[in-house]
């Protein structure tokens, strides 16, 4: 046994034993067989495997109840989304080759502070309480941004609404010349048909033209007590109207001239849409109102015995202007209701619509007769007062009166008012023209000022003085009157190129575009005097720009070529702009800046000694710097050798022109 133990397991079969036992044997892998995958295409021994009729039915079910199944999507009311779940914790191998592939989502970056602008039309909008509110935690990039947006916008609005106004104004423009046009051939209509009636009047037999001077005389006294007598009698009946009828006061205060024409009883008002009666009114009918009174019922004691008191209380009152009365009678009728009723008028006013009838059918057609010819007789009234209101329009006062500044000159006015209108027609390239044409070029002159159209209206100026000039010699009043208002026009265009002037005197072009309007509207001084302000501002700011940091020399040259090159630009756009002749003027001006350059230098250099080298340094820049003006034609003495300028009493002397 130790022996066998020694030699440890062994694998080898000894002989004898194998003949004792029989071991089974092991044999090669066989191959189970499976059912063939989907779209195979078996052999011609394969045969598919048979599925039981059982299980056919079972996955029927279940793929029947699968989809019949409905599952809620998210977002729809009543379902409850469950949260996201958290990611699972892997290895750190994983979790970093997730992050490298997936990429992480910045966050989105804002777009600066948002711009509301309902919050800017408040009426109670208040800049302080905002700034502090939305701008608070801003940064300067925001701040900067939301400025840019707000001046995009202004400018967006300032364009829309200058187009809005020049649409309106063009249209209002084309209304009104077209309504003059139509008024002037009603006018001519107006008095062919005076001419008609004068003719056709003339025709006539003279037995109307019988009667004495004294039967005249005594005919004229008798309507003007007539008429005295006709006033108070209808003022006696608007009061009878004011006590019968309660709150008649208040719808008809006493008008000079209104009185009552008819008061018709015992009108029923009836529904409009039903033909129903309602209540019993009272109706009058007066020279321009039409009051309906409602008849109601005083309370009486219990006490008391007889017949009801019965009060008439104002209930509706329309200008006869306003309204429209038609017969509803069966004749006209569209229907078969309207054919029932019977002695009925149909008042419209408006959108509304009201239907009274009355048994009596005189009353009716009286109210209808009266109506009408209370509306005729209204309707001419006011045409004659609209043809009034016309004349005194075309009348030199209202003319002149749109002008407010033309009430300050009172001898023109009372001249042009004492003339009358025929004084105010002249001739204008063959055709007749009057103060209205006048004051249409006027209208056209301030919409090309307000659109900026200079070029158009410095023509239009020029145009207009022209006419001033051409009419002096026979029509004085006109002449002086179109100068004044072209006078006040063209100072007002010149404001508006002088501040372009002003903001731009740097661009050449812009420059001489508008020194040349301002020249030919005559100020031609004040073109000059704006320019070389402008351009002395801008010199004085481009100096200040520049910093001194220690470095003498460094700072004068600095200084000497700002101020030399931006004098040398001036005198450039100067000459080119004006003429020779005011020249006087532009060598003032550059003595004045050459004059505050030397200030600065003694400045610079007045705790430096005159025999060092910094100080010659310094004058040797000013001198080379200099030379940029003497290429213009300036020599000034002073730049040469700052010396002189210590003889302050003969500084005028130290200018010098080449």
């Amino acid at each position: 046994m130790d022996k066998e133990r020694s030699k440890g397991l062994s694998l080898r079969k000894k002989r004898g034993e194998g003949k004792r036992s029989a071991k089974p044997v092991i044999g090669p892998p066989r191959q189970v067989p499976m059912p063939p995958m989907p779209g195979a295409k078996l052999g011609p021994t394969s045969v598919p495997p048979q599925v039981r009729i059982r299980d056919k039915q079972m996955v029927a079910d279940l793929v029947k109840r699968r989809m019949s199944t409905r599952f809620p999507m998210p977002g729809e009311p009543g379902v409850d989304t469950p949260a996201m779940p958290n990611l699972p914790s892997g290895p750190s191998m994983i979790a970093a080759g997730a992050g490298a592939r997936l990429p992480v989502k910045q966050p989105e970056r804002s777009d600066g502070v948002n711009l509301d602008l309902d919050t800017f039309r408040d009426p109670n909008f208040n800049p302080d309480a905002f700034v502090a509110t939305v701008l608070a935690n801003a940064s300067d990039e925001e701040i900067r941004d939301y400025q840019r947006r707000l001046k995009d916008i202004r400018n967006r609005t300032s364009s829309d609404l200058q187009k809005n106004v020049f649409v309106n104004r063009t249209q209002f423009i084309l209304i009104s010349k077209e309504i003059d046009k139509l008024k002037s051939e009603m006018r001519v209509l107006r008095n062919l048909l005076n001419d008609l009636h004068n003719t056709t009047s003339s025709l006539k037999t003279d037995s109307e033209n019988s009667s004495t001077t004294s039967d005249l005389k005594a005919r004229k006294a008798a309507n003007r007590s007539s008429v005295a007598d006709l006033t108070a009698l209808h003022m006696s009946h608007l009061q009878a109207l004011w006590k019968q009828v309660e709150g008649a006061q208040k719808f008809l205060p006493s008008v000079p001239g209104r009185h009552i024409i008819l008061e018709s009883r015992h009108w029923v008002e009836l529904n409009a849409a039903t033909w129903k009666p309602r209540r019993v009114v009272h109706i009058v009918l007066l020279n321009d109102h039409l009051l309906v009174a409602t008849v109601k019922k005083k309370r009486t004691d219990n006490g008391s015995s007889g017949s009801p008191q019965i009060k008439n209380v104002a209930e509706r009152c329309w200008p006869l202007a306003e309204i429209e009365m038609v017969d509803l009678s069966p004749n006209d009728s569209q229907n078969a209701k309207r054919a029932q009723v019977m002695n009925a008028v149909n008042l419209r006013v408006g959108k509304e619509s009201f239907v009274y009838q009355n048994e009596d059918l005189s009353k009716k057609s009286e109210l209808l007769r009266q109506f009408k010819k209370s509306a005729d007789e209204l309707r001419k009234a006011l045409r004659a007062e609209s043809e009034d209101n016309l004349r005194r329009r075309d009348s030199m006062t209202f003319l002149a009166g749109r002008d407010p500044r033309l009430l300050e000159n009172g001898g023109l006015l009372n001249s042009l008012s004492a003339h009358g209108s025929t004084s105010a027609l002249f001739t204008v390239e063959g055709q007749t023209r009057n103060l209205r044409w006048v004051e249409a070029q006027m209208d056209e002159l301030d919409e090309r000022i307000a659109h900026r159209q200079f070029e158009e209206a410095v023509v239009s100026v020029e145009k207009l003085r022209g006419l001033g000039r051409a009419l002096a010699s026979n029509k004085a009043l006109v002449a002086e009157l179109i100068n004044f208002k072209v006078d006040e026009r063209a100072s007002r265009l010149a404001a508006v190129v002088t501040t372009d002037l002003t903001e731009n005197p740097a661009k050449k072009s812009a420059v001489k575009a508008n020194v040349q309007w301002l020249v030919r509207l005559d100020f031609e001084d004040r073109a000059r005097e704006a320019f070389l302000e402008a351009r002395s501002d801008i010199i004085k700011k481009r100096t200040r720009q520049v910093r001194f940091e220690g470095d003498v020399p460094l700072y004068i040259s600095q200084v000497a070529l700002v101020q030399f090159t931006l004098i040398k630009n001036t005198v450039e756009i100067y000459n080119s702009c004006f003429e020779y002749r005011l020249a006087s003027a532009l060598v003032r001006w550059a003595k004045e800046r050459a004059d505050e350059y030397m200030d600065l230098f003694e400045r610079q250099l007045q705790a430096i000694d005159q025999d060092s080298k910094v100080y010659s340094d310094c004058m040797q820049i000013t001198r080379l710097h200099s030379t940029m003006l003497v290429d213009c034609g300036l020599d000034f003495k002073e730049l040469k050798d700052p010396r002189l300028r210590a003889r302050k009493d003969d500084g005028a002397s130290a200018l010098g022109l080449k």
